[in-house]
């Protein structure tokens, strides 16, 4: 089931007739997979260099990080895939006309988000780095004040009554 504006040539306008320039000013820091990443990065370093705490070693910790990687992986490309399939597309710099909410936007309003979370825990576990499983938590921290808030104001802005229903239904994370 999608939402989506009625205007029939495909282009966002405002009553004038112009272009609206809030349909691409969400203005993030830098890309969401780069503001998750970086405390993932130093998660690493943290667990190289000052603290090696464990979480589960040996094989079966790596075979929970791959399952956990495997499934971060194909969360993200069914979101792809029903993104495209609507029409639209994954680049948060770009307007969205659509708001899809089948496949895993019917479970979670932030399914790429959530696989980015599943991925960081799988590599984290399947490397057996405590610091770098902490370090997730501080890449959700990161999404939500930085990327999320952003996105779900956009949203509203954009979608109003219909996104906010969505929301009110569909939990943010998992």
């Amino acid at each position: 089931m999608t939402a989506g504006g009625n205007n029939t040539d495909g282009e966002d306008r405002n009553d004038s007739g112009s272009h609206s320039q809030e349909e691409v000013e969400l203005k993030l820091p830098t890309l969401p997979p780069v503001i998750f990443g970086i405390p993932i990065v130093l998660g690493a370093l943290i667990h190289v260099f000052i603290w090696s705490g464990d979480i589960i070693g040996g094989a079966t910790g790596v075979v929970i990080g791959v399952v956990l990687i495997t499934v971060g992986l194909g969360i993200i490309f069914w979101a792809f895939r029903v993104m495209r399939a609507h029409g639209e597309h994954p680049e948060p710099n770009r307007a969205t006309k659509t708001l899809v909410t089948s496949g895993p936007f019917k479970r979670t309003r932030n399914p790429i988000y959530s696989g980015f979370l599943l991925i960081g825990a799988g590599m984290a576990i399947s490397l057996n780095a405590m610091a770098m499983l902490v370090a997730v938590f501080f890449g959700v921290a990161a999404l939500t004040a930085l990327v999320i808030r952003r996105e779900e104001a956009y949203l509203e802005r954009k979608f109003g009554e219909v996104y906010l229903k969505y929301a009110n239904k569909t939990g943010r994370w998992l």
